[in-house]
C-alpha cells in the first residue's frame, strides 16, 4: 500500500501535487529542487532579521567553510545560537535553501542562527561534509564574542540528512573534547545506512523521500565504504556503540517517514545511555511534512514542539567554551 493513501488528509492534498525528484539523474534533481525553492521563496529578505556571510578557516587539510549568520535586526545583546545544518539526502542542494527558515527562527526565538554551507556528496563524500560542519561549529564557538553569541547556549540542529549530520557532529564534539554544546535538535534525522528497518522498506512512493532515493543518498555520502563494515559511526550514528555523555537531544519524526524506526531506536538508545532525550512521533505524517504543508494541524503541533525544545535548550545553561 502506498503511504500517500495513509497520510493525514491535509498533507495528502499537497504531497500528491509535489514534483518528483528522481535522484537517478542527480543534476536534474538538483535543478528541479532549485527551481522549486525559487518559486516559493519570498521576494527580498526579512527586514526584521539581518544576515552576514563569513568564512570559517578549514583545519587539518580541509578547505574553508562558508557560513551565514542571522540575527534579529537592531539587537546587540549576547544571544543564544542555533548552528543549523541543511538537509538534502547528503546529495541535494539549492541556493539559500534554508534562509527563510533561519530568518524565522532568529526572529521567533530572538537568537542567532549560523547556517553551514557544507560540501555535498557524491563529489565530496564523508568525511568532507562532517568536517565542514565541525569547522563551522568550532568557528562559532571561537567567534562567540565577535558574534555576540553565548557559547554556553549553542544548540546544533538539522533536518533529514542535516539531522544525521547533527547527530554525527554531537558525537565528534563529545569525542574530540574541544568544547561542548547545549543541545542537539534532530528533525527526522537520517541515521542508519543499512536500510534494514521495516519503515525503510515501507516507503516507496515517488512523491516523498523513499527507499530508492535513500540508497542513492547513502551511496553518495559513504563512497567506497557503502555496504561494508567500515562505515564510520560519525557518518551513520546508529553504528556508534556508546552514546553516553552526549548533549541532551530532541528527536522529531513522522509515523510514515522512512526514518521513523531508526529515529525511535536512536532516541531510545540515547535514553538508555543516560542522555536526556525527548521524542515526538507525528501520526500520518511523511518525511518533510512540516515544510511541505506548514499550515496543517499536525505541522503546527510539530512546530510548537520544536520551538518549545529550542526555548528550553536556550534557557538551560551548559558549559560551552573552548578547552584550554
Amino acid at each position: 500500500m502506498a503511504i500517500v493513501d495513509r497520510l493525514d488528509p491535509e498533507l495528502a492534498a499537497v504531497v500528491t501535487q509535489l514534483p518528483v525528484l528522481d535522484l537517478t539523474d542527480l543534476p536534474a534533481a538538483r535543478a528541479a529542487l532549485a527551481e522549486m525553492y525559487a518559486q516559493i521563496k519570498p521576494s527580498g529578505s526579512n527586514p526584521d532579521v539581518t544576515h552576514s556571510d563569513h568564512v570559517a578557516t578549514g583545519t587539518a587539510g580541509n578547505p574553508d567553510v562558508k557560513v551565514r549568520v542571522f540575527r534579529p535586526a537592531g539587537v546587540d545583546d549576547v544571544l543564544p545560537c542555533l548552528v543549523w545544518i541543511q538537509g538534502g539526502g547528503y546529495v541535494l542542494t539549492a541556493p539559500d535553501m534554508d534562509d527563510q527558515f533561519c530568518e524565522e527562527i532568529a526572529q521567533r526565538h530572538r537568537c542567532a542562527v549560523v547556517s553551514v554551507d557544507w560540501r555535498r556528496a557524491p563529489e565530496h563524500p564523508f568525511p568532507a561534509p562532517a568536517e565542514d560542519c565541525y569547522t563551522a561549529l568550532a568557528w562559532t564557538v571561537r567567534s562567540a564574542d565577535e558574534l555576540r553569541i553565548d557559547p554556553a547556549r549553542i544548540v546544533i540542529g538539522g533536518h533529514s540528512s542535516g539531522g544525521g549530520s547533527t547527530a554525527g557532529l554531537a558525537l565528534l564534539v563529545r569525542d574530540r573534547h574541544e568544547f561542548t554544546i547545549a543541545h542537539q535538535l534532530l528533525i527526522y534525522p537520517m541515521l542508519d545506512d543499512t536500510d534494514s528497518t521495516p519503515s525503510s522498506f515501507l516507503v516507496t512512493d515517488p512523491e516523498v523521500w523513499n527507499r530508492t532515493s535513500n540508497e542513492i543518498g547513502w551511496r553518495g555520502y559513504l563512497g567506497d565504504t557503502y555496504g561494508t563494515d567500515d562505515v564510520s559511526p560519525y557518518a551513520a550514528p546508529t553504528r556508534m556503540d556508546d552514546l553516553s555523555g552526549l548533549a541532551p537531544a530532541t528527536v522529531l519524526t513522522g509515523e510514515l517517514d522512512l526514518f521513523v524506526d531508526e529515529d525511535i531506536t536512536y532516541a531510545q538508545r540515547l535514553m538508555h545511555a543516560g542522555v536526556p532525550t525527548e521524542l515526538h512521533v507525528y501520526p500520518a505524517a511523511h518525511h518533510g511534512f512540516d515544510r511541505h504543508v506548514p499550515t496543517a494541524a499536525v505541522s503546527q503541533r510539530f512546530i510548537a514542539d520544536r520551538d518549545a525544545a529550542l526555548q528550553r535548550a536556550f534557557t538551560t545553561v551548559r558549559p560551552g567554551v573552548l578547552a584550554p
